[in-house]
């Protein structure tokens, strides 16, 4: 129990800033931040073998991708909502423009990362299958999407 209560105070503030670079919500960033930590708790055995700085931040990279997987933080044309976080009943008027908007955001980012980015949510093909197809790491995939999440998200609201 100690020897976690030193982790935890150690790495805190470093996982929840590193937490909130991905997350906005507050309440979203502080679940991540204590899924992290459960894990750490688990797997404590383990640091014998691997560093523990290892441990929890290859976690919070996981978590972070399960939250945006878990929420599906993608961007839907077939419905008359877009699911951002927060979901919202559009009109048929409003659907329209979003879409254009989106399609005019879409069109702003480079063409590497909207290639990506509609691959990964509009063809669902996998972080995996992109990085092998376009010989890059699944971080450099992963990086590209959420950047042109970030951007839409920025520009949408």
């Amino acid at each position: 129990m100690e020897q976690f209560k030193k982790i935890y105070s150690e790495y805190k503030h470093r996982v929840y800033f590193f937490v909130k670079k991905y997350v906005q919500k507050e309440e979203d960033i502080e679940d991540i931040v204590q899924e992290i930590f459960m894990h750490v708790w688990k797997h404590m055995d383990k640091a014998a073998q691997i560093p523990m700085e290892a441990i929890i931040f290859k976690t919070c990279k996981q978590e972070v991708s399960n939250f945006y997987r878990k929420n599906k933080l993608l961007f839907t044309f077939s419905e008359k909502e877009i699911i951002t976080g927060e979901e919202e009943t559009l009109d048929e008027n409003s659907h329209e423009e979003l879409i254009s908007k989106v399609k005019r955001l879409l069109e702003k980012l480079p063409q590497k990362t909207r290639e990506l980015f509609i691959q990964h949510t509009i063809k669902n093909i996998s972080y995996s299958q992109l990085a092998r197809e376009n010989n890059l790491s699944k971080t450099a995939v992963s990086k590209q999407i959420h950047k042109a999440l970030s951007f839409l998200r920025g520009n949408l609201h």
